[in-house]
């Protein structure tokens, strides 16, 4: 089997893992998709603007904080056509930034239901993609920073193993932690990403202070740049990050409504771009 094959097959079941654990919530999550469009952005928006207002988070490039070297100025971890941070990242098409916290699970529901078509799209050359793990949820982990911890790991995978980021995260949302539980530990998170296929030596430097610093920091510039809660979804049909436009922004009345938990929904949106 080649490297290629092995890498869909992990990917594919670790999607399988995190589908079931998906089922099993299904109750809890449901609510929360039917509030999370009134409730929960504003909910989450204010938490960003709480954290911001007390001067808690340093701007992207402050001292300290280490960047993935193919991040942009926004936060954003752009994923080229082969699966590879910051590789022949598609250009002249549509820019699609992903907003996520692993310790979302409605962020856990949007990977399910559109992960196969973004890929696809992706590796078609059709979207260009740059994600952005942030932490706003860090509240919901007991006092143990989950969100930040994980947001941190992932920028340090996208940093140092670019070719495991995807099945990294991918693998983050399979073992994703209930909301009000101390989250994963960093024992676990290593072991996750060692399983993941990143190398041991980068596996034992997840929690590399810089990357956190980094990771909060992005979390700021994303609120800055009009992120409302998580996922956000932010689509721009010339690829200029400038240029695009949060999905279903209710305070925004040229915002698309667009249900993306539904399956196929969020393909046909792109698609209608042209």
């Amino acid at each position: 089997m080649s490297s290629k094959d092995q890498k869909t097959d992990a990917r594919a079941a670790a999607k399988a893992k995190a589908q079931a654990q998906v089922r099993a919530q299904e109750r809890r999550t449901m609510l929360m998709i039917v509030a999370g469009s009134v409730v929960g952005i504003a909910v989450f928006a204010g938490l960003i603007l709480f954290i911001v207002n007390q001067g808690k988070v340093e701007p992207l490039g402050t001292e300290g904080a280490t960047a993935p070297a193919a991040a942009d100025a926004t936060g954003g971890i752009p994923v080229g056509t082969g699966g590879v941070v910051g590789e022949d990242v598609a250009t002249d098409a549509p820019r699609v930034d992903v907003y996520l916290d692993f310790m979302c699970p409605i962020c856990n529901v949007f990977e399910q239901t559109n992960a196969e078509d973004i890929d696809a799209m992706r590796e078609a050359g059709e979207i260009q993609v740059y994600y952005h793990p942030i932490s706003i949820l860090d509240r919901y982990s007991n006092g143990t920073s989950f969100s930040t911890r994980a947001a941190g790991a992932a920028g340090v995978v996208a940093h140092l193993a670019p070719e495991a980021y995807l099945d990294f995260t991918t693998a983050l949302f399979a073992n994703q932690p209930e909301e009000n539980s101390d989250g994963l530990s960093d024992e676990q998170i290593e072991q996750i990403a060692v399983d993941a296929g990143v190398p041991a030596d980068v596996a034992a430097s997840l929690t590399d202070d810089g990357m956190r610093k980094w990771a909060t920091a992005a979390t700021e510039q994303a609120s800055i740049d009009g992120m409302q809660g998580t996922p956000t979804i932010r689509v721009s049909e010339t690829g200029d990050f400038a240029d695009g436009v949060i999905l279903n922004d209710q305070s925004n009345e040229n915002s698309p409504s667009v249900d993306y938990f539904t399956a196929g929904n969020f393909k046909a949106y792109i698609e209608s771009l042209g």
